[in-house]
């Protein structure tokens, strides 16, 4: 008897899902599909209509600035950059008057009244940099979208992320007018210097009591141009970024036609810099000149859109006790040398097997404006004088030509027209290559540059880490060419251990507001580390510089390696003094001199050997008691059978300095400076 039943395999069976093999009809498939995409629709509504209930209501702004807070090594706040009460200033839109809204838009989304809440043609512009550039793009964002990161979003950078604020974006330009994103937008944004915010921005930068709607149109167009990178525009460290960003915004409010050209002409005459009147009271930070260095830092480790939008917690390697002891140093020490001229100074120390900073003194005093005291000197390049010596005669020692012991020439020379002098114009002799550097002589120094070479030196202070452009001319050998104290250090940090250079850092780790590490800085394994000398090759500078404290009578309760420097000694008008010293436990680079409201400087009549005298020996001497490390001998070196003197091997068999040469000391007779350099440069003391 045939089956009746029709074929389960037949093509028109029993109305299962061909290929499927289940008995599921389709239509209840096609329901539980719609069921599950209904649920999800419904899931990722609530949770848009959850995070929207966050955002503060335009009609009752209470929206407070997410801090960053920088702690130091042992947890304890150094500074926070949120400015809660007077100087965060909440403004309607109404009250923010015309040109700061306008020059805000100008600068940062011109189309924000066209567009919905995404701008097609500019994501378009972003993805082709990204694509071409190999990096990611900068711009792309409406002014809804940085709202959305702002307020609502962490820092991740991901597809979903950027998929939640797309959608939130989109639900917010529904919610609310674009007037009143616009207003929440310019009450939470980032100006730099801890205002957040154009009402805090404007009495931050133009004073107590100064109105949004008081600002002209250079004023308003100079903010506006900040909030793309607060630290990189700081118009009180790079006036001339910030300058170049107002001319930018003042063309963009022509095009979008808020102004006229003759406006934005007369604009551009107006000199903002004059009418800048920082008011940073509120800012009461242990170290503030490190916080700045740290926050402008992770703008670019992690972009400004992420470091602006707060909710990070940013752990250092600050060590209190030293912090603090640094400071007083400092201070003490300007103070005990006014008499000389000096009202600056600064300070930095780090761990050399690490490069931890320890201490970070960027100035005298954060807060006096008559001295350009927010000027973070530390970052500011100088001319080192004689404390580039070392630089000199390690690339000698370095060449196989020369050793500790050979002999160098203190006497009337001339280098192509160049005639290099000392601050006594008095002239040694020969001397050995030891005691040429540990009485500071000019001439010795740059005869010895000449038959190096400037290449050799200059690369070999490259790769210890000065990255400020060294002039290829003599002078340089002798602290022509300026440096930062930031890149010193590290140049020192490399003597000092062993020859291994590991990057300075400030950082181990920053935390956002949901808890999760964004950024880990793994002290003991760092990229960047390099074997810049061996540790023997090391160890001959140190060899020489331990005796420098000990030939100019520095008052310091234990044994370190150091160098001053003292640039325009040898025209009797010096401008900066210099004290770099060092041991196994840390790296001090020392300063002083005179500068004025914009950091720039004036002359002094103190040398390096005071500073050394004050402010280095009240640091030095009050540093923790195990600090008294020192290196014993390493492998590769021999021994010098006319002197005791380490030498490199090979170069046993080369000439030494007679017996008589460099006798004698350099003591406080000789001790203003070994002289240095001519007209506005060089140096030696």
């Amino acid at each position: 008897m045939v089956n009746s039943r029709p074929s389960r395999h037949r093509l028109g069976g029993s109305g299962a899902i061909p290929g499927t093999g289940t008995g599921i009809d389709g239509r209840w498939a096609a329901v539980i599909a719609l069921v599950v995409i209904a649920a999800l629709l419904a899931a990722t509504l609530g949770w848009i209509d959850a995070e929207l209930q966050t955002l503060p209501d335009p009609a009752n702004v209470s929206a407070l600035a997410k801090s960053i807070v920088v702690y130091d090594r042992n947890g304890k706040v150094l500074g926070e950059r949120d400015p809660e009460g007077h100087y965060h200033v909440i403004l309607k839109l109404g009250e923010m008057g015309r040109l700061a809204p306008a020059a805000t838009l100008a600068a940062e989304d011109r189309e924000f009244y066209r567009h919905g809440a995404v701008d097609p043609a500019a994501v378009a512009r972003a993805l082709f940099i990204d694509i071409t550039s190999a990096r990611a793009a900068q711009g792309g964002s409406t002014i809804t979208q940085q709202l959305v990161k702002i307020e609502l979003l962490g820092s991740e950078k991901t597809i979903s992320r950027k998929a939640q604020e797309l959608l939130l974006a989109y639900s917010l330009e529904h919610r609310y007018t674009k007037s009143q994103i616009l207003e929440l937008y310019l009450n939470r944004v980032y100006y730099g210097h801890g205002a957040y915010g154009i009402g805090s921005a404007v009495q931050t930068y133009f004073g107590a009591g100064k109105k949004p709607s008081e600002l002209t149109v250079a004023q308003a167009a100079f903010l506006a141009g900040l909030l793309q990178a607060p630290s990189g525009y700081d118009p009180f460290l790079r006036y001339e970024s910030a300058r170049a960003r107002e001319l930018y915004v003042l063309n963009g409010m022509v095009a979008t036609q808020v102004i006229s050209a003759d406006e934005a002409k007369k604009a551009e005459a107006e000199d903002v810099s004059k009418e800048l009147h920082f008011n940073l009271s509120y800012r009461a930070t242990s170290a503030p000149h490190f916080v700045d260095y740290v926050i402008a830092g992770l703008e670019g480790q992690l972009g400004s859109a992420t470091v602006h939008q707060g909710g990070l917690s940013v752990y250092t390697t600050i060590d209190p006790g030293i912090q603090k002891a640094a400071e007083q140093s400092v201070a003490d020490g300007v103070a005990k040398l006014a008499g000389s001229g000096v009202n600056n100074g600064m300070l930095l120390a780090v761990r050399p097997g690490t490069g931890e900073i320890l201490a970070w003194v960027g100035s005298a005093d954060f807060q006096n404006a008559a001295i350009g005291g927010q000027y973070d000197v530390i970052t500011s390049p100088r001319q080192p004088g004689s404390s580039f010596k070392p630089y000199v005669y390690e690339a000698a020692l370095l060449s196989g030509r020369f050793t500790v012991d050979s002999t160098v020439n203190d006497t009337p020379q001339s280098f192509g027209g160049y005639t290099p002098m000392d601050y006594d114009n008095r002239y040694q002799g020969p001397l050995c290559l030891k005691t040429a550097l540990d009485r500071s002589r000019n001439i010795p120094a740059v005869e010895t540059a000449n038959k190096v070479g400037m290449g050799p030196i200059i690369d070999l202070a490259s790769r210890m880490g000065i990255r400020d452009k060294l002039e290829p001319s003599l002078q340089t050998a002798i602290g022509g060419s300026a440096v930062t104290m930031f890149d010193h250090v590290q140049g020192y940090q490399v003597f000092a251990n062993s020859g291994l250079k590991v990057p300075l850092t400030g950082v181990t780790r920053v935390v956002d507001r949901s808890g999760t590490t964004i950024l880990s800085n793994d002290l003991h394994q760092r990229s960047g580390t390099s074997q810049v000398l061996t540790p023997a090759q090391a160890y001959l500078m140190t060899y020489v510089l331990k005796d420098y404290q000990k030939t100019w009578n520095f008052p310091w309760n234990r044994q370190m390696a150091s160098k001053t420097g003292t640039t325009g000694a040898s025209i009797q008008q010096p401008t900066d003094a210099w004290v770099m010293a060092y041991n196994p436990d840390i790296v001090v680079g020392t300063w002083v001199g005179h500068t004025g409201p914009n950091g720039q400087g004036g002359t002094i009549t103190s040398y390096g050997e005071a500073v050394a005298d004050t402010l280095a020996a009240e640091f030095v001497n009050g540093l923790p008691a195990n600090y008294r490390d020192w290196y014993p001998v390493p492998a590769g070196l021999v021994q010098s059978k006319k002197t005791g003197d380490p030498l490199l091997p090979g170069t046993e068999n080369l000439p030494s300095c007679s017996a008589g040469a460099g006798g004698g000391g350099g003591g406080k007779d000789h001790g203003k400076g070994g002289g240095g350099g001519d007209g506005g440069g060089g140096e030696g003391d």
